[in-house]
């Protein structure tokens, strides 16, 4: 086998066009260079001569042990003398061939699958594996973020602030036992904020907060007891995590599979603003609504003060209460909260 290419002496740079020949003499397999009269340039044993790895179209250098160098463009012919090698094998992966396309398909499908099926239980292990320290840095980072965007501290009377807390100490009271992590506090803070109107949400680590125009809009017990429970619903059937990590979903997938997912967690304790952004699909309305609505009976509230919440928030236009921007809602909510309470 002769591969054309080109002979450079060690340590010169000038240039003999030759041909590497590959030969067997004694049972060992030498390479020899010969230039075009035939003369024998550089000589040795093929287990001696050094080969370049592949790098896309770039020459072949095989190098003798004198220093020699033998360059040439013909690389299938080089990959036959150089026999199976751990650089070869690896080219011949990363060469593109129709068999690549059905390999991606496949990677394609099973990330189709893993997202259709797997992201539940994904994102099940992930709330599971969460720590209640983080979860309170969670709460603090968005309360941060809320405090240095949109509210300012409340304007409530002192009595105000006292009577609502004690309705929502009345329901962290009333919660079943072993429906709160271990370590997980119930607080509840308050803060004047115009742009976010009459509303009321809660953080995962169990952070409720109240709008001062909400307790000036819906002063009556009941609704206030019915709508800090369904908050506190959120809370216990972890409806916010969830929707952390779900809406977190690819670059947890990718962190998971990398085996790093720290910077991912950072990210998550400092931009306050996720949760923010963040609304609630309206079949985690209907099991918070459903928490709410037993919690507000258990602790000896009238349930019926969240169905008439509701019905007053139908009546007023969409873009006024901030519940909007956070709840999302519709006329017939009342009603189905109507049929909570009357089932047996």
């Amino acid at each position: 086998m002769a591969v054309a290419g080109r002979y450079y002496a060690a340590q010169t740079s000038r240039m003999i066009e030759a041909s590497a020949i590959l030969s067997t003499a004694g049972g060992e397999d030498h390479l020899t260079v010969r230039s075009g009269d035939g003369t024998a340039l550089a000589s040795a044993p093929l287990g001696s001569v050094a080969f370049s790895d592949r790098i896309g179209s770039a020459p072949r250098r095989l190098v003798f042990p004198d220093g020699a160098v033998f360059e040439t463009d013909e690389h299938d012919a080089v990959a036959m003398i150089e026999g199976d090698t751990r650089a070869s094998r690896l080219h011949a992966w990363e060469a593109f061939r129709p068999r690549l396309l059905g390999v991606i398909a496949v990677g394609l499908a099973g990330i189709w699958v893993i997202w259709r099926y797997g992201l539940d239980l994904m994102v099940a292990g992930a709330v599971a594996l969460t720590p209640a320290p983080m979860l309170g840095a969670m709460d603090a980072g968005t309360i941060q973020a809320i405090d240095a965007t949109l509210a300012d501290p409340s304007t409530l009377s002192g009595g105000e602030r006292a009577r609502i807390r004690a309705i929502f100490d009345d329901l962290v009271a009333a919660l079943p036992p072993g429906s709160t992590r271990s370590g997980q506090d119930f607080t509840l803070d308050f803060r004047a904020a115009p742009g976010m109107g009459p509303n009321a949400f809660a953080l995962p680590g169990g952070s409720v907060i109240l709008t001062d125009a909400f307790a000036e809009q819906f002063g009556e017990d009941d609704v206030i007891a019915g709508v800090l429970g369904h908050e506190i619903g959120h809370v216990v059937e972890q409806h916010g995590l969830k929707q952390v990590y779900r809406s977190l979903s690819i670059f947890l997938l990718v962190a998971l599979m990398a085996g790093d997912t720290g910077p991912i967690l950072e990210d998550v304790l400092l931009e306050g603003n996720l949760l923010l952004s963040l609304s609630f699909s309206r079949e985690k309305e209907r099991e918070a609504d459903a928490f709410g609505v037993a919690l507000v009976r258990e602790a000896g509230y009238d349930p019926y003060g969240l169905a008439r919440f509701f019905l007053e928030l139908s009546t007023m236009a969409p873009d006024g209460p901030g519940w909007y921007s956070t709840h999302p809602s519709s006329a017939d909510r009342a009603e189905r909260i109507e049929e909570l309470i009357e089932a047996p």
